[in-house]
């Protein structure tokens, strides 16, 4: 039996499989202190009441915020003050109203006949290998096609704007690595640089496009400041492709497991939309609300602990998702599953911006691919898994169309 004071976030058999450590989280210790991450919450109510709690907030209190401006690079610290991801009222309530007004759910269901036109030239190019990786071909790729699409962004910096993500991205893992800060620090400096640039010519020469929307955003006479266009930008290019991108590979693996599954989603287009809340609810990306933990502005009484001012809490948003109080059968995956509440993309404030357009791309990638391969299998039995607390992200997925 598991016990929930052994808990090791950095254990590799817990980044290889952590639902049974959630499973001991919840049962045994729902409010659980570790003196690397902070206080962890596992439980399904828990988590959806504290995202909507307005005794707990994202920005970065005192002395946290002092010792992080000491170590981090000025593009770092003029992300993290920026950024939606770590706002609190009002500034963030000002942030997302104007973004609103840019991204609508307009915007992104008008992107639907061009990726499923980018998808369809990225399938033909490997139709005839036999064998190819989902991850490099399709995956990783594809989401990074769509959000420059939205962006407005030259395609063949997708690259270049992938090591990015994956540098700064780094730092955003728990237990935190200082080790990483300065590669974190160098890649935050060029994509801070890179925004500047996009924002600049979109003033000059605006388009059809997000960036220029959220330039020409206003609310009562307000509009975005230069920092926040940026850190903005960065968020949707980072945000944008990362989570994606697992989202697709592991809908995938998910489905060739269940080969009744993928015939039905294959078969019946209508079902699709219900399989990837499935699939972000039984193996989502984010195993642990973004952004840098809650933190209280008051004592909080939780299950006989108290939360006092200056601790961090993390939201295991995995181990909410598989909560038997909250889903029947949690570690079935079904794709006719009619219970909602899957905490996927957060709740409450910050409520994912990106979901909308994450959901669209998720249709339109897994419902493609499994029509236009029916006799797509699994090359390797068992997954290999990207060493991460934070995201759940498969190191590669190889598939075969062979007989």
């Amino acid at each position: 039996m598991l016990r929930a004071e052994n808990w090791d976030p950095r254990d590799p058999s817990f980044r290889h499989d952590p639902i049974p450590w959630y499973r001991a989280l919840r049962e045994q210790s729902p409010v659980h202190r570790h003196p690397e991450v902070g206080i962890v919450l596992s439980r399904h109510a828990d988590i959806d009441a504290l995202l909507r709690d307005e005794r707990f907030g994202v920005a970065t209190p005192s002395p946290w915020r002092e010792v992080f401006a000491q170590m981090a690079r000025p593009s770092m610290r003029m992300i993290s003050e920026n950024m939606l991801l770590f706002a609190d009222p009002p500034q963030h309530s000002r942030i997302r109203g104007l973004v609103a007004q840019a991204f609508t759910p307009r915007r992104v269901e008008a992107l639907r006949p061009r990726l499923t036109e980018m998808l369809d030239t990225t399938l033909d190019a490997i139709a005839e290998a036999g064998q190819w990786d989902v991850m490099d071909t399709v995956a990783e790729p594809f989401p990074m096609l769509a959000i420059t699409e939205l962006l407005g962004v030259p395609p063949a910096d997708g690259a270049q704007l992938h090591r990015w993500t994956v540098a700064v991205s780094a730092f955003n893992e728990l237990p935190i690595d200082f080790a990483v800060m300065d590669t974190a620090g160098q890649a935050a400096d060029e994509f801070v640089a890179y925004a500047d640039e996009l924002v600049d010519r979109r003033r000059r020469s605006p388009g059809d496009d997000l960036i220029s929307a959220l330039i020409t955003a206003e609310e009562d006479g307000k509009q975005l400041t230069h920092d926040e266009l940026l850190a903005m930008i960065i968020l949707l290019l980072v945000a944008g492709h990362d989570t994606t991108m697992s989202l697709i590979s592991t809908g995938l693996w998910l489905l060739l497991r269940d080969p009744e599954a993928a015939e039905e989603v294959r078969e019946d287009p209508t079902v699709v939309p219900g399989t990837i809340e499935e699939v972000i609810r039984y193996l989502g990306p984010l195993q642990v609300a973004s952004g840098g933990g809650r933190w209280p502005v008051e004592p909080v009484e939780l299950h006989d602990e108290v939360i006092r001012p200056g601790e961090a809490v993390r939201l295991l948003l995995g181990s909410a998702n598989r909560d038997p109080d909250a889903f029947t059968d949690p570690d079935r995956f079904d794709i006719h599953r009619t219970e909602k509440g899957h905490l996927g993309f957060g709740k409450g404030l910050h409520f994912c911006v990106g979901a909308a357009l994450a959901r669209l791309e998720g249709q339109i990638a897994i419902g493609a691919i499994l029509e236009r391969f029916p006799g797509l299998r699994l090359v390797e039995p068992e997954p290999t898994w990207r060493s991460s607390f934070v995201t759940r992200q498969l190191d590669r997925l190889p598939v075969t169309t062979a007989a």
